[in-house]
């Protein structure tokens, strides 16, 4: 049945919309003899027929009341109208024939579908026997889109929006009685809609006036039907306690209302008022029982438990049918899970038997909190038959917190399954030995069978044990370790989003690959991670925050500040504290790489907390690294030394392992080249030439060591300073390069070899990030990338040479002419554009820079 209106006879249909002049088919239903309009209640067959009776008049046409006049004796033509003839009594249908019977009369009757009493049902076979070829039949229901978009704009005006139209079409299920009232409500608001979903007191008015008119089987229909059932014969009648054969005529005296849609739904703002209007507990039970019905067919009404949920009903079948579809979906959206487990609880599933999953569920959803609350309730319950569940969750979140030795024991509890997470974070904190007892006893127990989660947590810890291993060819170990760690990555993805780990695979295989200088493969790694959701939630920051570090060492520092950002975007609310030491970290680095001494400080204010919120370990050696050479750039290096011991004598418990060992000896030699101190550098030059005899990554770190040394004791090596630079770049670290290129040639006094320094340190940064092509660290012995010779401005240079010359900012005012201030302008420009912290290094940039413009 089409929107609006339909016109049946001896013509085609045509539409007729509610409301319209009475031209075209209305024309043509005012010269059929006998019009019959049919339509559920508020489709505007009152209205139609108005229209219809009006247009008579105009054409010159007495209009009678059927109910109340009588046709016989009337002079001329005439035409009788019948509302509401589904209600009519014998003498009206006698009135309808009679004016038939008249050579000049016409009918025009309008009646709902339902109920078809015995008069009425004779009356239109009478009907069609005597005019069989000049009647019309005249179909009105519901209304459609683009009609009540329409009424909108015809009531609305420019207020009318395809928004509003949707908005009220979807309200009232294009019941045009309803369309109409509401439209006529938002007129006298100016189109605008009220607040919420408040129903607006004239619509209340009229749902209340058609639900007092219905009688009590078809309420009782409707109300089974606002509360969930469907429309179907079986359900309603045992639902209703009624006869399967009678379902059928309630359905359609419940269609006759308007109130049910065709697609089985009752109007919304209808459902709304005869929910509201029927008492709570009627409702309730109403659904309680339709449960039972579907359940007992073997359907999933999870729509229906959960609103009795809502309604705090305690019923067993409604629980668990809730905690059914939780489990199902906690592997694929544990956001619904985590709703489907309260719902059960709230239908009277033990609180306890659900804390296990509900703490899953929080976990995967990056609600740390509320897993540890749901899994501590769990593990403090001995009763509770979840406990390894709750057990592997709660270490899951240790793991992420720097409580990695809680995390073992929990992950040993949780059951043999997990023995690779458990002996992972045992590798972590340094227990080496631990971790092996642990594998080994997983595997000589009656363990269940293995699954991919399972099997990729026990790959992650022969990786991470592979890279430990010292003595041995480093190629070999590190090709060992990644190809592990990338199995285990490439196992977990299928399953990876639901797998609450002490870390991804992938995060430790680019963090293995960061720590021999493979900055290429743990971008590979780390971006496939990111693509395939590794990890779930949880994890997302963890793996952006690991890709902004490879933008740092590379350089690209916009590219990092990016990722950082993202980072911080992916969660809820703070970071975890492992996450944090890393971010903190990150943007000490950034800081310092681009020589804002202001935003360094603000950094190491927040990384210091950090710190102390994370303990060291093997896994955090990285920001731990960076925060060395902060602290010695901003004379803070005692805040660092108990932290720096700590991490210390974990590499030592687990061997003192090159791979993890170097990058940290090549942070306390950044330390020592900072603060000018050579007898500091040394240690760590000695560690880094120890570790080079197996290690390539070490020997490259080693050299530039060595190149190191000889700058701050100025025997500089221009070909070894080059080579080194160069070995750094190639190992992922263009920065460091340039910085040492940059040092040497701010120290050499050979116009020649200067040149080639410089252009060796503008070859090691990346072009395309700006901030790396001018910032700078902001060391007494670093530069991001040097100015190339003739980028100082001619004003520059003659502050330049004054200030080589010992003057003082107003002494060099003086001489130029210009104030004091603007002489301070000029060196703090230059210094930040030659990548100067000191004065003394200040002083022996410009002289390289006077002596090469020279």
């Amino acid at each position: 049945m089409s929107a609006g209106a339909r016109v049946h006879g001896p013509g085609p249909s045509v539409p007729v919309p509610v409301g319209a002049e009475p031209t075209g088919p209305v024309v043509r239903a005012t010269a059929a003899r006998a019009v019959v309009v049919s339509g559920p209640a508020g489709t505007g067959k009152t209205h139609l027929l108005d229209d219809l009776a009006a247009a008579h008049r105009r054409a010159g046409t007495a209009v009678l009341d059927g109910r109340t006049a009588d046709p016989d004796g009337v002079p001329g033509g005439f035409v009788l109208v019948v509302d509401d003839a589904h209600r009519m009594a014998g003498e009206v249908a006698d009135r309808v024939r009679r004016a038939l019977e008249h050579p000049g009369g016409r009918v025009v009757l309008a009646a709902r579908p339902w109920p078809r009493p015995p008069e009425l049902t004779a009356l239109l076979a009478d009907v069609a026997a005597a005019v069989p070829g000049d009647r019309q039949s005249v179909v009105l229901g519901h209304a459609d889109r683009a009609l009540v978009a329409g009424w909108a704009r015809a009531c609305l005006g420019p207020a009318a929006t395809p928004a509003l139209a949707d908005a009220v079409l979807a309200r009232t299920g294009g019941l045009p009685a309803l369309v109409h009232c509401m439209l006529r409500s938002l007129s006298r608001r100016g189109g605008r809609p009220g607040a919420g979903d408040v129903i607006p007191e004239e619509v209340l008015a009229l749902l209340h006036a058609d639900l007092d008119g219905l009688d009590e089987p078809t309420r009782a229909l409707l109300h089974a039907v606002a509360a969930g059932a469907p429309l179907d014969d079986d359900v309603l009648g045992g639902l209703l306690d009624v006869p399967e054969a009678r379902v059928a005529d309630l359905i359609a005296a419940g269609r006759a209302t308007g109130w049910l849609l065709p697609d089985g739904r009752v109007v919304p703002l209808a459902r709304e008022v005869l929910l509201a209007a029927t008492p709570a507990d009627v409702t309730r039970r109403t659904r309680r029982a339709l449960l039972g019905l579907l359940v007992a067919r073997s359907e999933e009404p999870v729509d229906l438990a959960l609103r009795l949920a809502a309604d705090r009903v305690r019923d067993p079948r409604a629980a668990a049918l809730l905690e059914r579809h939780a489990d199902a979906a906690l592997s694929a959206d544990p956001a619904l899970a985590g709703q489907l487990l309260a719902a059960a609880a709230d239908s009277g599933a033990p609180v306890t038997g659900l804390a296990a999953r509900r703490a899953q569920a929080a976990a995967l959803t990056g609600d740390l909190d509320g897993a540890v609350r749901w899994a501590d309730a769990a593990l403090a319950d001995p009763g509770a038959a979840d406990r390894p569940r709750a057990a592997g969750v709660l270490a899951a979140v240790l793991a992420r917190r720097g409580l990695l030795g809680r995390a073992a024991e929990l992950y040993r509890l949780a059951g043999a399954e997990h023995a690779g997470s458990a002996a992972l974070a045992l590798l972590a904190t340094g227990d080496r030995d631990a971790a092996t007892r642990v594998v080994a006893e997983a595997r000589g127990a009656a363990a269940a069978v293995p699954t991919m989660v399972s099997v990729s947590e026990e790959l992650m810890a022969e990786g991470v044990t592979a890279s430990l291993r010292s003595g041995t060819d480093a190629g070999d170990t590190v090709a060992a370790a990644l190809s592990t760690l990338t199995r285990a990555a490439a196992l977990l993805e299928p399953v990876g989003r639901t797998a609450l780990l002490v870390d991804t695979p992938s995060a430790l295989a680019a963090l293995v690959a960061l720590h021999c200088g493979e900055l290429t493969v743990a971008g590979s790694v780390l971006q496939r991670a990111v693509d395939t959701d590794l990890g779930g939630r949880p994890a997302r920051p963890r793996h952006l925050l690991l890709l902004a570090w490879i933008a740092m060492l590379a350089g690209r520092m916009t590219r990092a500040r990016e990722l950082a950002a993202e980072a911080q975007d992916t969660g809820d609310g703070a970071l975890e504290p492992r996450d944090e030491v890393f971010l903190q970290a990150l943007e000490v680095g950034l800081a310092r790489r681009s020589s804002d001494v202001p935003a360094l400080v603000r950094a190491w204010v927040r990384a210091r907390e950090a710190v102390v919120r994370h303990p060291v370990d093997l896994f955090t050696l990285l920001p731990l690294g960076e925060l060395v050479v902060a602290a010695a750039r901003l004379r803070d290096v005692d805040r660092l030394r108990c932290h720096v011991a700590a991490a210390q004598e974990l590499l030592h418990r687990l061997g003192d392992p090159e791979l993890w060992a170097a990058p940290l000896h090549w942070s306390g030699a950044q330390a020592a080249i900072i603060i000018d101190d050579p007898a500091a550098l040394r240690p760590h030059a000695a560690a880094l030439v120890a570790a080079a005899r197996t290690h390539p990554h070490a020997a490259t770190l080693a050299e530039a060591g060595r190149s190191w040394l000889h700058v701050l004791t100025d025997e500089i090596d221009p070909a070894a300073v080059v080579a080194a630079a160069e070995a750094l770049g190639a190992a992922g670290l263009g920065w460091d390069g340039s910085r040492l290129a940059g040092q040497a040639a701010a120290r050499v006094t050979d116009p020649r070899v200067r040149s080639m320094l410089l252009a060796c340190a503008r070859t090691l940064v990346d072009p395309a990030d700006g901030e790396a092509a001018h910032g700078e660290d902001g060391e007494g012995a670093a530069t991001t990338t040097p100015v190339a010779p003739g980028a100082l401005s001619d004003r520059e240079r003659q502050v330049a040479r004054l200030v080589v010359e010992g003057r003082t900012y107003r002494e060099i005012g003086g001489r130029l002419y210009i104030s004091a201030k603007t002489v301070e302008h000029h060196v703090s420009r230059m210094r930040q554009r030659l990548g100067a912290g000191t004065r003394s290094d200040l002083l022996a940039r410009l002289r390289a820079e006077l002596a090469e413009g020279a």
